[in-house]
């Protein structure tokens, strides 16, 4: 495939469908697609959750929660709530909701928990002047009480990897492990299909069965969960880096 010659590819349809054609990659990827009022309909059969995401956005912005349960579907945006006995009638809430933007639909992970609130990660990730990827490593976001998203914005506060398994540092080794192996190879067949990119920050999900996801590959990544690092010189390190990569555009 033909790589996108875009410096910050920011669109998640165009991401997911060049990761959805990398074997190493695709098991990771949960069942997206563009949003459409038969495809929604179809998809919410499938799923019991979706979440419906702007195809551009950013910081959780614009995202929706879509739950359907003993015949009832609940769409919830950031500070409302709408419940449907239809999927077709809530298929065309959604489509009013959204107007004119594209959306994407995805399937929705049962994240791990803290006190009933959600914990994702995000993976930061380098690219070298010689070429090779650099793991600068992992953190979790734990949603606010009562929100569906972990973004800070939107209340989220960062954990530290251990502390979200609820297990020691040393039993977390081995995920450490796995999650940067993952990273590698995510990197990898990103810069394959976007060759132009340095930067990446991977939001990754590990689900109540231990398994990995990956909900999307920034490229343009905040970084400022980093602070909050074991390694008290590590946010240092990012941020110099960062400015190093940005002064060469």
């Amino acid at each position: 495939m033909k790589g996108y010659m875009i410096k910050y590819p920011g669109r998640k349809w165009l991401k997911h469908v060049a990761l959805s054609g990398e074997e190493e990659i695709s098991d990771l990827l949960p069942d997206t697609e563009q949003f459409t009022l038969k495809g929604f309909i179809n998809m919410i059969e499938l799923y019991p959750v979706l979440f419906v995401k702007p195809d551009l956005g950013m910081k959780g912005q614009g995202v929706m929660k879509v739950t359907y349960k003993d015949g009832t579907v609940v769409i919830r945006t950031e500070g409302k709530s709408y419940s449907y006995q239809s999927t077709k009638v809530a298929a065309f809430k959604l489509k009013q909701l959204i107007g004119s933007k594209r959306y994407i639909m995805q399937q929705g992970i049962d994240l791990i928990q803290i006190d009933g609130n959600p914990i994702d990660f995000r993976i930061l990730m380098h690219l070298r002047r010689d070429g090779t990827w650099k793991f600068f490593g992992v953190m979790g976001k734990v949603a606010a009480p009562n929100r569906f998203v972990t973004n800070r914005s939107s209340g989220g506060k960062a954990i530290r990897l251990h502390h979200a398994l609820g297990i020691t540092k040393q039993e977390c080794e081995p995920w450490e492990k796995k999650l940067r192996d993952y990273a590698y190879k995510i990197a990898l067949g990103m810069k394959k299909h976007f060759p132009l990119i340095s930067e990446l920050g991977l939001d990754i999900a590990i689900d109540k069965s231990n398994n990995i996801w990956l909900l999307e590959a920034n490229t343009r990544p905040q970084f400022q969960l980093f602070r909050h690092h074991a390694n008290p010189k590590l946010y240092a390190q990012i941020a110099s880096s960062v400015k190093h990569i940005r002064a060469e555009e």
